[in-house]
């Protein structure tokens, strides 16, 4: 062990012969030859001590020394015994290291499964990595299943990494780099270099030196409880052949940790993302309960605004003082009313056919200016009351355009009516039209309260009402602008608000596509040649609500028809026998037999009966129109009916 043979000792000093250092300070040991022949005892040493031998040669030993004494006990000299512990030590040293492994493995894993933070977890995942491994790169790959490996998202914990891995090269990272990320268990290569697969990217100004280069290779995948390939771990190092198949095993265990992990981050970020979204629905649900109730309230108070006048109107007709003139100015008040009320209720019905996709347009060739005239005209009673200066701008040449003339004329006047009551008295609003190559644009521009900012993305909404308008006494009901909204849609147009913000106005356009015009036919250009002559029919009214069925009735005899009414199901069947009506008007809820039940009692009993049946209901849903037409009525009417399409289908040839 020492190297010195017996010759070459003799004489030479102690400690150069039996050269002994601590391995820890590598300064010289006590030695204990000194100990024995000073103290005459027994010493042994067993302290992390090596002997250097002649050579230079360094062997990690324990020693013991002890006196060599004659029969009297006189000390003579010491005899050394040592142990080559080398295989101890590396034992120990690996035990040591497998416990340091062993702790870095279990705190990896504490620290990366409470990380439930996706992008923390990816950085702490690969800092561990790095430390168990010895790796000088290390950087966790997503598998983007896009059949482009090259191109997939690597996160590193730091630019110097990442550039490392560029440094391969999108051939050679795609090769490599793909066999991971499909689930090849591992991947380990010495070097790099003396690969097939290692095409490395042409030197740029961004290069990294050569000596930094990836050389020592490894990479295993990271593969979920359901057997999904998260991605990889990829590990590279300067110098060749450092990882090992126990290097292998080691960041096997760390990738099954990230699996795990990761696992967990993104149930746990889907979890928080449903709950997100549950947060934001139910929050749009107590939006919608508070824009509904604010809307109830507002309903109920435009319809009972019309009742005063109404009320009061119908007393003075009935007065006997009252002269001709106030009587006619009574039944142009409650006209007027009951005209207003009925809108209100149309605007309701367009925006639930609209919502359900069952309106229909009836487009054909329109004059813009036409459809401008006629909202003006439905505008202007509002226009006129407070005063306000109206201009119109349109081309001056003839401007058609496929639309429905009805609804576009009832989205101008519903923009027209929010101007004049949102515009302080004698203010002014402009209607400015003009024409581009495939469209047509209109404005209606005021100087009115404006729009605060953040009520412009919402002014659309149904039952939407501004903060600073909805103290104004003609607010309305917070549908005309989602009505109009729904109607351009349907046309394949569309309408966006402005405004500088309060007190300085609004600008609403409307932006229709001109679409294909097609020429009306002969009949439809000519009107009838005449109107048709008075008939006179046999009606059948049946209503349990006996002031509509008398007022409807009455109004049916001043224009000459004869006419029956009956206040139940029954009555009405028994009018049927014995009248033999060419049209019954039968509401739906009576009592005894509802008009569903009655007619299909008259279908049953005669088939072929020329009477014709219109159902009068205030339902007004498409599934109440299709089960009218099943239990055998011809048309259906929405209350309250219209008398002037009451008088018209009336007039219509039977058959």
């Amino acid at each position: 062990m020492t190297a010195w043979s017996a010759a070459e000792a003799l004489g030479q000093a102690l400690e150069r012969v039996l050269q002994i250092i601590n391995e820890h300070t590598r300064e010289p040991a006590f030695n204990p030859v000194r100990a024995v022949l000073r103290d005459g005892n027994v010493v042994g040493l067993a302290n992390h001590t090596a002997l250097i031998s002649k050579d230079g040669r360094e062997t990690p030993i324990d020693d013991t020394a002890a006196p060599i004494r004659d029969a009297s006990g006189r000390l003579l000299g010491v005899v050394m015994v040592f142990h080559d512990v080398t295989v101890r030590r590396r034992a120990e040293a690996a035990l040591r290291e497998e416990t340091r492994i062993l702790e870095l493995l279990n705190e990896t894993g504490v620290g990366i499964a409470a990380e439930l933070n996706l992008p923390r977890l990816l950085q702490r995942l690969t800092d561990a990595a790095a430390n168990l491994s010895g790796a000088t790169y290390v950087a966790f790959c997503y598998n983007v299943n896009d059949g482009d490996a090259a191109s997939s998202c690597v996160y590193a914990p730091s630019e110097l990494a990442c550039d490392a891995f560029a440094q391969l090269g999108p051939a050679g990272r795609g090769a490599l780099f793909s066999r991971t990320l499909r689930g090849e268990p591992v991947v380990r290569f010495a070097d790099i270099k003396h690969e097939p697969s290692y095409a490395p990217a042409p030197p740029g100004p961004t290069a990294i030196p050569s000596e930094r280069l990836i050389r020592g290779y490894l990479a295993v995948p990271v593969i979920s409880r359901s057997s999904e390939v998260i991605g990889g771990l990829f590990f590279g190092h300067r110098e060749p052949t450092v990882f090992s198949p126990r290097t292998e095993r080691l960041v096997m265990g760390i990738a099954a940790q990230a699996a795990v992990a990761i696992d967990n981050a993104r149930l746990y970020e889907a979890a928080q993302a449903q709950i997100a979204r549950r947060e934001q629905a139910e929050a749009a649900l107590r939006e919608t309960d508070r824009r509904k109730d604010e809307f109830l309230a507002t309903l109920a108070h435009e319809l009972r605004n019309p009742l005063a006048p109404i009320r009061q109107a119908a007393l003075i007709s009935k007065l006997a003082t009252a002269t001709e003139a106030q009587k006619r100015w009574s039944h142009d008040v409650i006209t007027r009313q009951v005209q207003h009320m009925s809108l209100l209720l149309d605007d309701l019905l367009d925006v639930s056919r609209i919502t359900r996709g069952t309106l229909q347009l009836r487009k054909q060739a329109t004059e813009l200016a036409a459809v401008i005239e006629a909202a003006v005209e439905t505008a202007r009673p509002n226009l006129d009351a407070k005063r306000h200066h109206l201009s119109i701008d349109i081309p001056r040449e003839r401007t058609d355009m496929n639309v429905d003339p009805l609804r576009i004329a009832q989205v101008l006047s519903n923009l027209l009516t929010n101007a004049a009551k949102y515009t302080d008295p004698e203010g002014d609003i402009r209607v400015v039209a003009r024409r581009s190559a495939d469209s047509v644009i209109v404005q209606v521009v005021d100087n009115g309260i404006g729009i605060a900012a953040e009520a412009l993305s919402r002014i659309f909404r149904m039952f939407s009402q501004v903060a600073a308008t909805q103290d104004r006494a003609d607010g309305g009901l917070g549908i005309g602008l989602a009505l109009a909204k729904g109607l351009v849609d349907l046309h394949g147009g569309n309408i966006e608000a402005k405004s500088g913000g309060l007190g300085r106005g609004s600008e609403f356009t409307v932006r229709l596509p001109i679409g294909t015009l097609s020429v009306p036919s002969d009949a439809q250009q000519n009107s009838r040649a005449g109107e048709v002559a008075s008939i006179s029919r046999r009606v059948l009214i049946a209503d349990d609500n006996q002031d509509s069925a008398e007022s409807l009735a009455m109004l049916l005899r001043i224009e000459g028809h004869e006419v029956v009414v009956a206040h139940d199901g029954r009555e009405a069947l028994a009018a049927v026998a014995q009248f033999n009506p060419e049209f019954a008007l039968l509401d739906i809820g009576m009592p005894l037999l509802s008009g569903y039940e009655v007619a299909q009692k008259i279908r049953e009993g005669d088939p072929a009966s020329s009477v014709t049946l219109i159902a009068v209901t205030g339902w007004g849903q498409h599934s109440d129109k299709a089960r009218a037409l099943f239990s055998g009525f011809d048309h259906h009417f929405t209350k309250p009916v219209e008398p002037e399409r009451l008088m018209e289908l009336l007039r219509a040839p039977i058959g």
